[in-house]
């Protein structure tokens, strides 16, 4: 029997392309599942291709492709959006609507057959350990299975006001907390806040609205900079670390 399980677009461009993370394959998740390692990744090559479909319906027509893979303690989804036909021309100007229009609201789950699974007892809690899934499919829904499912960004969507006031929330906590505990920030942590001081420092350089291509360029970089932070914010709120 087919089961879902919420999941988290963090990037697509403007090709169609982009990248989900399905699961933390040492957490437990919000149905009360870990995974072995391998888990998804135990198809010969190490990975799996699972169809993108409309809200799990499968008499609709397919709008891409999603390769399921594991690097880590992580699980993705590197999405592909099939341009070619009107469904995926269609939901790939959905997607960037929602992320330009007031708050990301779009959410997502993939659906998935247990091959091989297991119980563990936790303390007092008896968790399900997924040792083998075959991911079918990947779709966008109404509603997702969980909570932490919408779209963060597409390559594209603009930065706005009202985005900024939660960044620069978020930017004075992640100061706060380096301030309290420098060896808090990981490596990846202290990566994506040099990407956001560099970009940020190259548009502030040289943004005088003049409209010029190249400043254009930077504000392109700044946008992506600071998804970057989003998308690693969203991750520590998601699975509370």
């Amino acid at each position: 029997m087919m089961q879902i399980k919420s999941m988290t677009i963090k990037s697509m461009d403007e090709a169609g392309k982009g990248l989900a993370e399905l699961a933390t394959l040492s957490a437990v998740d919000n149905d009360g599942d870990t995974y072995d390692r391998g888990a998804f990744s135990w198809k010969p090559g190490g990975h799996q291709w699972a169809m993108m479909m409309p809200a799990h319906d499968r008499r609709k027509m397919p709008f891409g492709k999603a390769r399921v893979y594991e690097e880590g303690d992580k699980a993705f989804a590197e999405l592909n959006l099939n341009l070619k036909t009107s469904a995926g021309r269609d939901w790939h100007q959905a997607l960037l609507f929602d992320l330009e229009t007031g708050d990301p609201v779009q959410e997502w789950s993939y659906g998935y057959n247990i091959v091989d699974m297991d119980y563990r007892v936790s303390g007092n809690s008896r968790v399900r350990v997924l040792k083998r899934l075959d991911v079918d499919e990947v779709s966008p829904v109404l509603r997702g299975a969980g909570v932490g499912t919408r779209t963060l960004s597409i390559k594209g969507a603009k930065l706005r006001d009202e985005h900024l006031a939660g960044l620069i929330t978020d930017l004075g906590a992640v100061a706060s907390a380096v301030d309290a505990d420098p060896a808090a920030v990981s490596a990846t942590g202290l990566k994506q806040l040099r990407e956001i001081r560099d970009a940020i420092t190259r548009v502030l350089a040289g943004d005088d609205g003049s409209g010029d291509p190249a400043k254009a360029a930077s504000t392109v970089a700044t946008d992506t900079a600071l998804t970057h932070f989003m998308q690693h914010q969203e991750s520590l709120r998601r699975f509370g670390r």
